[in-house]
């Protein structure tokens, strides 16, 4: 993983073994940082600042989500993988968490991406002996504070308009990410580069944009987007059929039917090409938002029109 400096989470590890080295008050991240890096290191300092007793079940999450946030990096499931296909990458940063605080790895240390054996050889041949300075479970001795929660805006009270309000009930209210679309888009009249704008929302969690055959990458983003609007975690259905623009209609009708009783509805944006563009709506927003994709030139369709065999 490429890591740009100064980054707090960094910095935090690297105090826990380096008592004089540098630890700054605040820490700026731009946008483009935070879309690239915030989203797993994070987790894993929101875990930190945890009260010691706390910070074992803290990272235990955070692995059982590991994977999951190491999507963007070529983590893929297994229906997805190829016989030559090997995903080497592994949660060298919560190993040095554990290291660096002295946590509790028994309930997450057989997951196949923990380096345990790192930490076991620095348990038995360094901890007690080079860092024997270092207090238990002090760590970098900084405090450490949760994040907090990403701002999201009452879609009933916003004062946006036209493509700003499209965006916004794409994104659900999270005001970060209507931000970060506009900034890239612009507040167009008309759309007229669909695709650009879904890969934007995509990359934000906030939409579906797949190649005809890309079920994988497919049911990554419909787990992104459940995750995202906290409805719960989304499982795709068994692999039948087992690959390509079957699987994938599979996926999208199995998405719609999901969201439909938890508030949501899932609408498929039309841009006449070989690949799947899709965003799911608050339902008490469905007809509003489907008047406002008429008025920028977009082409809606129901997922009875377009997921099926």
């Amino acid at each position: 993983m490429h890591v740009e400096i100064p980054c707090r989470l960094i910095d935090v590890l690297l105090k826990s073994f380096i008592p004089k080295y540098p630890y700054l008050v605040d820490y700026e991240v731009s946008s483009e940082l935070r879309n690239y890096r915030e989203w797993w290191m994070t987790p894993l300092l929101d875990a930190l600042a945890q009260l010691p007793e706390q910070r074992p079940a803290a990272l235990a999450a955070h692995m059982g989500n590991w994977c999951r946030l190491m999507r963007p990096l070529g983590w893929k499931p297994k229906h997805a993988r190829g016989k030559s296909y090997f995903f080497c990458d592994f949660a060298f940063e919560v190993a040095l968490a554990v290291c660096a605080y002295d946590i509790d790895d028994s309930s997450f240390r057989d997951h196949p991406h923990y380096p345990r054996d790192l930490v076991d050889h620095y348990r038995e041949h360094i901890r007690h002996i080079r860092d024997a300075w270092r207090a238990e479970g002090v760590g970098a001795s900084v405090e450490l504070f949760p994040s907090a929660p990403p701002k999201r805006i009452d879609l009933a009270q916003s004062k946006r308009k036209n493509f700003a309000r499209w965006v916004e009930l794409a994104c659900d209210g999270y005001d970060d990410a209507v931000e970060d679309v506009l900034k890239t888009m612009g507040k167009p009249r008309k759309v007229e580069n669909l695709f650009g704008l879904l890969e934007a929302l995509a990359g934000l969690g906030h939409a579906i944009q797949a190649d005809i055959k890309d079920d994988d990458s497919l049911g990554c983003q419909a787990s992104d987007l459940s995750d995202a609007r906290g409805i719960g975690p989304f499982e795709a259905p068994a692999s039948d059929p087992p690959e390509g623009p079957g699987r994938c209609m599979a996926i999208l009708r199995a998405l719609a039917a999901w969201v439909a009783p938890r508030g949501y509805r899932m609408i498929d944006l039309d841009d006449e090409d070989d690949a799947w563009h899709a965003v799911l709506v608050r339902a008490e927003y469905h007809e509003e938002f489907l008047a406002l994709s008429r008025s920028l030139g977009l082409r809606t369709r129901t997922p009875e029109q377009v997921y099926e065999d």
